[in-house]
């Protein structure tokens, strides 16, 4: 699978956020909900994106040093992350608490507001991003220039993002209606996200730590 093709696959799967998606529904249900809708979503997308872009150019220097000093790190440095993938998947209820239902609503609804509380949620809930995080590692390994770089990071918070703008869409065209297939939209993703980010973690730890043991055997017994 390609960089681009492998990072879609993975946003998809990121962008089933309870927490984003509580508070999108909550927002189309006020009275003329559209201009504050759309400017949390693009916090939510302004956030993220400068996250993965300082992330990235983080871990990046971090890899070009690894391989400066002896490239054999680099494999165990990709099983250790594997493992830790693994065990997160393993035992992901104590990690989901972040994903509660909407308990507190915002205090204001202007667009300005609801822009900084897009990004103030997407912060908060960064560091157990964890898709994310093994999207980052692998752009890290790519090199890219930092054009490409912004790019991909672009691509992979529009689709990161694309759910919430498919509510934002359902509004739009059926309005006042649109309440109660919102609410079981939000339902359904605060049921399944769960389950689907514990096998996409379960599947990337297998993957990273698979390859690194088999990056490992191959400098350790080269003639096999």
């Amino acid at each position: 699978m390609s960089l681009l093709g492998y990072l879609v696959a993975i946003a998809a799967v990121d962008s089933l956020n309870p927490t984003a998606t509580a508070l999108q529904v909550y927002l189309l249900t006020t009275p003329r909900p559209i201009g504050r809708s759309i400017s949390f979503i693009t916090g939510i997308f302004v956030a993220y994106w400068a996250v993965g872009l300082l992330a990235t150019l983080g871990l990046a220097r971090f890899i070009q040093w690894v391989f400066e000093i002896q490239s054999e790190w680099m494999s165990l440095i990709q099983c250790i992350l594997g493992i830790a993938l693994l065990y997160i998947g393993v035992t992901l209820n104590s990690f989901s608490n972040a994903h509660q239902p909407l308990k507190n609503k915002p205090n204001s609804l202007k667009p300005i507001h609801t822009f900084f509380l897009g990004m103030s949620v997407t912060l908060l809930e960064s560091p157990t991003a964890f898709p994310y995080l093994a999207a980052i590692e692998r752009i890290a390994q790519a090199k890219l220039s930092l054009p490409d770089l912004a790019g991909l990071l672009s691509i992979y918070n529009l689709v990161f993002v694309m759910p919430l703008i498919g509510l934002l869409g359902i509004y739009i065209t059926f309005q006042s209606k649109s309440t109660e297939l919102l609410k079981r939209i939000n339902q359904a993703i605060t049921t399944w996200s769960p389950k689907i980010l514990r096998v996409l973690l379960l599947i990337t730890g297998t993957f990273l730590l698979a390859e690194g043991i088999t990056l490992i055997l191959g400098r350790l017994m080269p003639s096999l």
